[in-house]
Order: C-alpha cells, then structure tokens, then sequence
C-alpha cells in the first residue's frame, strides 16, 4: 500500500537493499534524493536483525540531513530512538493514514518560497468573519446529508486563509479520528502538525468525550502538536466534559471571533498551552 500511495504522488522509490542496506547505506550518494521514508514493522519481544538494521539506517539518514519520514507500525509506542523524528504510527494497509501523512510531510519540505509568518491580523480581520459568518450559516441551513462535509470544508478553507498548510482526508473515508492535518510555515518547531476533528450538529456528553479520546490518541501516536475538536453547537453537558491529553474542543462561533483580530499562529499557541494545562 505505501508504493501505492508513493506513485499515486508520483515519487520514484529505490529500497535500501538496492543502494546499501544497514551500515553501508553511509557509503551511498544520498544527496540525489530529495527525502526518505522508513518503516519499522510491528513486533513484540526481541528485536530482529532487520528491524536493527532499519535503525542504523534512520540514524544514518537523520545523520546527514535529508528529510525523513518514520512510519512505526503499532502496536506500542515507538522507540524513544525516534524522538525528534517525523513519525507516524500507522499500518501499512491503512490507507487513509498513509496518504494524510505522506502529503502533509510533502507539504513541510517541498521546495519553494513560504511565508514566513502567517497573515496579520489585520488581513485575518478583513478575510475571516464578512466571508465565514455568512458560509458559516449557510452551512447550517444545507441538507443533513450533506452538513458534515460542507463543514469540513469551511474549516479547511478557513485555516488555508487564515495561512496554515493544510491536508484534508478525502470525503467519504473511513473517520480514525482527524478529518484535516495542518502546520502553518515558519511555525513548524513551535506548534507541529495540528490534527483537527470537524463535528456538525450538537454534540452531546458522551459523542464529546468519545471524539476527544480517539482525538487524543491520534496527537499522541504521531506526536503531532495539538488536537483541535471544532464543534458547531454542544449541549452544557458536552461543554464541562473532561477534557483528553493535548486536546482542545472549540465551537466554531468561538474560533472566528478569535481571528477577528489574532493571527491563526497567536491563537493555536494559546490553545495548544491550554491543552498541555488540560483546561
């Protein structure tokens, strides 16, 4: 599946095992790549030969610089050898995983000029409310069927506007827990990647905590920066439910209020500090 998802990007792969598998990768001529993926299977008990040979050749890639992609196959955590590592823990038939990941990794180190800072706020003051208030409630107003993606949609376009990176799952996947993965440029160290659920409707009590535990493993399995629940309505109940490790619920009246007149990096930064807090 992930030489699959790879053409689908148009990537030209060669293994290690073609150009220099463990310690000899460190004789290859890496500098006529442009970036590298690794898997490491899943496992329990001891690790094998090859599994150690992958590591030696993660190191031997971090080593010298070229980006790099880590793909850790539950179950467990992976290995504290991969701290500071793009790392997204996945299987290799999940699909939807793969190809969120892989483009959202593609969109961090493509060539190419990006801002530096997202917009100011002034800009945010001008683009966000008189074009979002008013999409806002005609989503509100559209068939049932069709609210939840209309939604989705306004929350990608949203965060594109307001100067973040933005990848979306394509419509009608299966729901693992995050419909959009974002980063805003120049911001990458501070936040991370921000892994964002979209919820029409109103939430109640036990739909609230349930999104935020699927939410929350998700941030935690790929070590991304945040998760950001944003709802439409909730009821009280849904609202004073406990909140999950590096998660923050907001509706979305809230979030276009906040960019009336912060930077979507001002308010992601506040956000992500009341997630580590647990409020």
């Amino acid at each position: 599946m992930l030489l699959t998802v790879l053409a689908d990007r148009a990537v030209d792969v060669d293994a290690t095992s073609d150009i220099g598998a463990g310690a000899a990768l460190a004789r290859a001529a890496l500098d006529a790549y442009d970036f590298a993926v690794a898997v490491v299977p899943s496992g329990r008990g001891e690790i094998s030969t090859g599994v150690l040979a992958i590591y030696v050749e993660i190191g031997i890639v971090a080593g010298r610089g070229l980006p790099l992609l880590v793909i850790a196959e539950p179950p467990g955590p992976p290995s504290p050898a991969l701290t500071g590592l793009t790392t997204a823990i996945t299987t290799l038939t999940n699909d939807e995983a793969l190809r969120l990941q892989l483009a959202l990794f593609l969109r961090q180190i493509e060539p190419g000029p990006h801002p530096q800072q997202p917009p100011s706020a002034i800009t945010v003051q001008h683009l966000v409310p008189s074009a979002y208030l008013s999409r806002l409630q005609a989503v509100r107003d559209s068939a049932p069927g069709q609210r939840g993606l209309a939604f989705e949609r306004l929350l990608s376009d949203l965060f594109r506007v307001a100067g973040a990176e933005v990848e979306a799952r394509p419509p009608g996947g299966p729901d693992s827990g995050v419909d959009i993965a974002a980063f805003i440029p120049g911001e990458e160290q501070r936040l991370g990647t921000i892994m964002i659920q979209v919820k029409s409707g109103t939430l109640t009590g036990p739909v609230m905590r349930k999104e935020q535990r699927k939410l929350s493993a998700q941030v935690l399995q790929t070590r991304a920066g945040l998760g950001l629940l944003v709802y439409d309505k909730a009821t009280p109940e849904a609202r004073t439910a406990p909140s999950a490790p590096l998660v923050l619920r907001i509706g979305i009246d809230e979030l276009l209020h906040d960019l009336e007149d912060r930077p979507l990096s001002a308010v992601l930064t506040q956000a992500r500090n009341r997630a580590v807090h647990g409020m």
